[in-house]
């Protein structure tokens, strides 16, 4: 009898740690969870959620901060443009597209918050956003004239599957100092960059290695240059390199350029590891 007890107990005592364990378990992956939502940028205080119901009445957010509710898969035709109340908009991972001029002359617009992946930013979309500072989120496609005339903007950031800038994209942006493409990018058109007068950094994608230093027009003010080729190569007629310039090339060619006379006339040459874009899957990965 007392053997019985004894092993009843024992069952007892294994079901209560087995128990303790799931528990831990569970809140471990609870709490990875909660640190994995609290780095998602959310809006705070007072917002307007933007709904489909708004949009069948056109009424138009009447608040700074501005969240587009997670029903809607695009933003339409001009559907916010000439709205000088908003100053933030998150946009949820379930928008594909933002459409022609869809915030066209939002003077006040100042943050665009992307939470996932944006395949289409459509002509004109954000033309004439003067108070627009920065754009950074993994954006494929740019059409034309898309952030024309956004003269506050100063760095864009596009992720890893930037694809395809049009004509006059970012004409006119002229403290725009930072352009970071990924290599994905296949289509980039002349012009695109027209009137940006203040670059200082940007990378270039391996596919427009011959173009795309002609592209700026203040080669005496760029400072950090990022070369995604993928072998070495003579360095392009239109290159005018400076002193205080850091371009920073894959590694495994840090030598060739070091050694190169053309090249060696940047004032640093540096391996891509060194980087601050640099990851372990690649360039902004």
């Amino acid at each position: 009898m007392k053997v019985k007890y004894y092993l009843l107990s024992m069952a007892a005592i294994g079901l209560l740690t087995a128990c303790s364990g799931e528990k831990k378990e569970t809140s471990s992956t609870e709490k990875v969870k909660t640190e994995k939502e609290a780095e998602i940028d959310q809006p705070t205080g007072d917002v307007f959620i933007y709904t489909g119901e708004n949009r069948k009445s056109n009424t138009q957010p009447n608040k700074a901060k501005v969240l587009i509710s997670k029903k809607l898969g695009s933003i339409n035709t001009n559907e916010f443009s000439g709205n000088t109340i908003m100053e933030e908009i998150w946009i949820g991972d379930q928008v594909q597209h933002i459409a022609n001029g869809a915030f066209e002359g939002c003077a006040n617009l100042k943050k665009i918050h992307l939470a996932g992946p944006l395949p289409v930013i459509n002509d004109g979309a954000f033309n004439g956003c003067s108070s627009l500072e920065e754009l950074k989120g993994d954006v494929y496609t740019i059409g034309v004239e898309g952030f024309k005339g956004c003269t506050s903007l100063k760095s864009v950031v596009l992720g890893e599957h930037s694809y395809w800038i049009r004509v006059g994209a970012f004409y006119g942006c002229k403290n725009l100092k930072k352009i970071i493409l990924g290599d994905t990018m296949s289509k980039l058109e002349d012009g695109a960059f027209e009137g940006c007068s203040s670059m200082e950094e940007f990378s270039i994608p391996n596919d427009f290695k011959n173009r795309m230093f002609g592209m700026f027009s203040n080669p005496e003010k760029f400072r950090k240059i990022y070369l995604l080729t993928t072998e070495f190569y003579p360095m392009p007629k239109n290159c005018q390199p400076n002193k205080q310039c850091t371009l920073y090339v894959p590694d495994n060619f840090v030598s060739q350029f070091q050694s190169d006379a053309e090249w060696s006339q940047f004032g640093n040459i540096e391996p891509m590891s060194k980087s601050k874009y640099y990851t372990a899957e690649g360039f902004i990965k």
